[in-house]
């Protein structure tokens, strides 16, 4: 592969970008990256480096170093991870939790009603998510809360409850787990462009984690 400009990030072991730059060549095993104040780390300095491409996604490697100057970086590959896919079906494992502004129930609000519901967001992609919550949902009732991003303002999301899923404890045959699948209405392609943000980072992070574990 030639002379790319596809961006590059750098990072140490504890997930923390030390630097970007460009990607200048890549081959089976090496990764040479361009820059104006790269960082200057030692020989054999274990890093992992993302390659990112808006088509595709972002390519995760795990390499040492072997030359590190301001203008230059070049990095023996030690292992490539799956590409972290940027596409709409995208589904992650999220640790979100949040509190809802309104419930509808037959079209009705009944916020009033009922107490404070908090949601815990189970998994997310752009068309819906599950949940688990201290409330007890029916079918078809709607809910709105505010997302919170911290790269961007708050948006408003409206969500359907479509699914119920129940799942006995296997200690004790009377508790039992619930968990709701979503179906999110209306949403404006602002509001997509900002869940596929998260969506995106967060995978990254999951990488991230189960790496740390691996070494």
């Amino acid at each position: 592969m030639g002379n790319t400009e596809l961006l590059v990030k750098l990072f140490d072991l504890n997930s923390v970008c030390i630097g970007k730059g460009k990607l200048s060549s890549i081959t089976p095993s090496t990764i040479i990256v361009k820059g104006k104040n790269l960082p200057v780390l030692s020989s054999n300095t274990n890093i992992y480096l993302h390659i990112y491409d808006e088509r595709t996604g972002i390519s995760p490697y795990y390499c040492f170093v072997s030359v590190a100057v301001r203008t230059q970086i070049t990095a023996q590959i030690i292992k490539k991870e799956p590409v972290v896919e940027r596409r709409t079906a995208l589904k992650v494992r999220t640790d979100l939790s949040f509190y809802i502004s309104k419930i509808y129930r037959n079209e009705e609000d009944i916020t009033d009603e009922v107490p404070t519901i908090k949601i815990n967001i189970l998994n997310l992609s752009i068309g819906g998510m599950l949940i688990s919550s201290n409330f007890n949902f029916r079918l078809n009732d709607e809910i709105t809360f505010n997302f919170n991003y911290y790269k961007n303002q708050p948006i408003h999301l409206r969500a359907k409850i479509i699914r119920k899923d129940e799942t006995p404890d296997e200690d004790n045959e009377d508790i039992i787990s619930l968990s709701y699948g979503c179906l999110f209405l209306n949403t404006t392609s602002k509001e997509e462009t900002i869940m596929f943000q998260y969506l995106f980072d967060r995978q990254i992070q999951l990488h991230k984690n189960r790496w740390s574990k691996m070494i």
